[in-house]
């Protein structure tokens, strides 16, 4: 939808039924994929998507001439023949689509005019004013992962501070998906991609040198290394003994709807990143809120201020919660993307209707709300999951038009 929405679908693009396009694949699309325009969509997509996990003391942006080492064979690496599918800075399975155009971070650093060299091992940056580690992690269609470690990641940090304990160490992790942190207390700051691709060099260096800035947020949650979410038999799964890791390992999806942070918000146990989170390079501020009834529907609505010095993008978060969602205790019905100036301020709206406090009843078969059972629906709006600054009940006049 999003690159139809962009670029023109070709008029040979076939009507007909995918399994009728599976022998016919030579005349699925003619169309040059790899354009400008293209390559700016990748870019952009990468930038929109950073999440900029840590920024100790405005780390990050880095300023024009600062001496960089990045350390890590994967900050010009983009193949691995360790991969079975895809490639470093790319998942792999059926949607995965290869290149031989990746701009690895080094080689965009040094195009950008960078002063840049590389090492892989941390001993190479001995001295150097900032240290840019390149971590990344892998998944493939089909197979989860033994582990959620960024591999290499505390070995090349603790390394780093280790022999240069006052170095500015920044790291730009790719992931699939949550990774364990358990390195981030020794960075001053870091930056996780989700699975790049090609553009990964350019969007890199715009991201730390402040030409562009990160407006993702996180899609899922980063756990606490002792978080104890899982049993063996969930994840990673089990084999047949004696072994503990098999090709035909079993997992047992056994944990029902406390998938994520409806799981951290029932068990009461915060994760070391919420799901939503993600700072920028400026502050935000949330207030002025107000809840509406119009036309059946209820509106949240609320001011968002850019109290820093730059222009940056805020995401305020709407949740819903009522007795008959429970286990779960809320969940996530609405989040906007707003674009602040730096010192001014923005409106946010969030329009709900019944089908945002309406659950599924197995009894029935079918979907029911809850004010029409008796439930209050308690309203909170934040910057994550786990940071919700407001919250609110669903005013009678508001239950009274939307039951």
């Amino acid at each position: 939808v999003l690159f139809e929405a962009r670029f023109a679908v070709p008029q040979q693009w076939p009507k007909m039924t995918m399994g009728v396009q599976r022998g016919e694949q030579k005349t699925l699309v003619q169309a040059d994929t790899t354009s400008d325009a293209h390559r700016q969509v990748a870019y952009q997509t990468i930038v929109d998507g950073a999440v900029l996990l840590k920024n100790e003391k405005g780390a990050l942006p880095l300023k024009a001439g600062t001496k960089i080492v990045m350390v890590g064979k994967f900050c010009d690496q983009f193949k691995d023949f360790t991969i079975k599918q895809g490639d470093v800075y790319s998942g792999g399975g059926s949607g995965y689509v290869g290149t031989d155009s990746t701009i690895t971070p080094f080689k965009g650093l040094q195009a950008s005019g960078a002063s840049v060299t590389l090492s892989v091992g941390a001993d190479g940056a001995k001295g150097a004013e900032v240290a840019v580690v390149c971590a990344a992690a892998h998944s493939e269609e089909g197979w989860d992962r033994k582990d959620l470690v960024l591999p290499e990641a505390k070995e090349l940090v603790s390394a780093l501070r280790s022999q240069t304990p006052a170095q500015k160490i920044i790291l730009v992790g790719s992931v699939p998906g949550a990774v364990t942190t358990e390195w981030v207390g020794d960075v001053d700051a870091a930056l996780m991609l989700f699975e790049p691709g090609e553009q990964v060099g350019p969007a890199v260096a715009d991201l730390l040198f402040g030409k562009a800035s990160p407006g993702g947020r996180l899609p899922v949650s980063f756990p606490e290394v002792s978080e104890k979410r899982f049993t063996q038999e969930q994840y990673p799964g089990v084999c047949p003994p004696p072994k503990t890791w098999c090709p035909d390992m079993t997992a047992n999806f056994s944990e029902g709807v406390l998938v994520g942070y409806r799981w951290n918000d029932a068990k009461d146990v915060p994760s070391a990143f919420p799901f939503g989170f993600g700072l920028t390079y400026t502050d935000f501020k949330l207030s002025n809120f107000t809840v509406t009834c119009s036309g059946g529907q209820a509106i949240v609505s609320l001011d968002v201020a850019n109290v820093g010095g730059r222009d940056g993008e805020a995401v305020p978060q709407l949740y819903v919660g009522f007795d008959h969602l429970k286990p779960a205790v809320r969940q996530l019905r609405g989040f906007s993307k707003v674009l602040v100036p730096a010192g001014k301020k923005a409106k946010a709206a969030f329009q709900l209707g019944p089908a945002d406090w309406s659950f599924y009843d197995e009894a029935t078969k079918g979907w029911v709300s809850g004010l029409s059972l008796g439930d209050e629906v308690h309203l909170s709006v934040g910057t994550s999951s786990g940071d919700l600054v407001w919250h609110s009940k669903l005013p009678a006049k508001c239950s009274a038009a939307t039951s």
